[in-house]
């Protein structure tokens, strides 16, 4: 089995980021075949990357700690400064329609121009270096795929193996969805209570036999905490609740009511909602989540490896 297409690195989809931000930021961080990368780059994805995580770069208060992040933000840059030479030298380069997508899908986020701006203003960017930069991004993805991804299988026996070693997160048993309205019975019931409360009940019945909306009901005469979700319980198998709620629930079909029963919390009547059969084996759509799990490991495996053979043919000078 072959899949092609896979494009969400963590690598290429990490901005490549402006330099305004941080434009007083003087010197070079590194050198790549020749090219530099400045130290405002640098800072500014730093930024960039404190500000993804909920933070800002003046958090970093721990020398040793934004050191390991400038460490590894330079390593992301000088990679992606590698796989954009390497694009640019096997002519592998985003037509202008491609970048023109991309930049039009990005804009369409925000609610007008002006919030689309600011944006990339924090960002370092004004608008023709951030076009740029989803060439360079645009780039090396079709670069990526065409030398790196297109090589990449995965056979059936792959595919077994794993299934084999992580059944469980793919086996499930049968699973119902059901609406439900309830009226409160104790366990000290006195028969005259059990009369009142079954009355209630039927004449409830009665208006969903007459094509009363079940939902409008359970809101308006439920007694359950389901009441306010239309008695909705969501999915559950069995077990999760109790056996005689189960029993019938189970026993229904999608879209059918049952007549009025009683559990340990009182008296019901039940709509199925779906019903979701068991999964005990390898079925397409299972086999195809794994097949996109493992040719997503080889592939980020294979990017790395990629890159690191760039960097050990480059000439490559960094500035600490």
């Amino acid at each position: 089995m072959k899949l092609k297409n896979i494009v969400n690195y963590s690598l290429i989809t990490m901005m490549t980021f402006g330099q305004s931000a941080f434009a007083g930021s003087a010197g070079v961080a590194a050198t790549v075949q020749g090219k530099d990368i400045s130290e405002a780059k640098v800072q500014t994805s730093i930024d960039y990357y404190m500000r993804s995580q909920g933070g800002e770069i003046s958090d970093l208060r721990d020398p040793n700690r934004y050191k390991e992040i400038r460490v590894n933000v330079l390593d992301v840059l000088v990679g992606q400064q590698l796989l954009w030479g390497a694009a640019q030298k096997d002519n592998v380069i985003a037509q202008d329609d491609e970048v023109k997508t991309a930049f039009d899908e990005y804009q369409a986020q925000f609610s007008n121009s002006e919030q689309f701006t600011l944006k990339l203003t924090e960002s370092g960017f004004n608008e023709e270096s951030f076009q740029e930069n989803l060439k360079q991004q645009i780039s090396v993805k079709k670069w990526l795929e065409e030398k790196v991804i297109s090589t990449i299988t995965v056979t059936e026996t792959e595919i077994h193996e794993f299934y084999q070693q992580n059944e469980s997160r793919f086996k499930h048993p049968e699973q119902v969805r059901t609406r439900h309205i309830l009226t409160k019975v104790s366990p000290e019931v006195t028969e005259l209570e059990m009369q009142r409360a079954m009355a209630r009940m039927t004449a409830i019945k009665q208006e969903l036999d007459s094509g009363a909306d079940f939902e409008t009901l359970a809101k308006q005469k439920s007694e359950d905490s389901s009441a306010i979700k239309g008695g909705d319980l969501g999915y559950f198998e069995r077990g999760a609740l109790v056996k005689s709620y189960e029993d019938v629930a189970f026993s229904l079909a999608p879209g059918e009511t049952s007549d009025i029963f009683q559990s340990s919390f009182g008296l019901h009547i039940v709509k199925m909602i779906d019903k979701k059969p068991a999964v005990n084996q390898l079925e397409p759509d299972v086999k195809d989540r794994i097949a996109a799990y493992i040719l997503k490991d080889k592939a980020d495996l294979a990017v790395d490896e990629k890159i690191i053979s760039l960097k050990q043919a480059a000439t490559i000078e960094i500035n600490m």
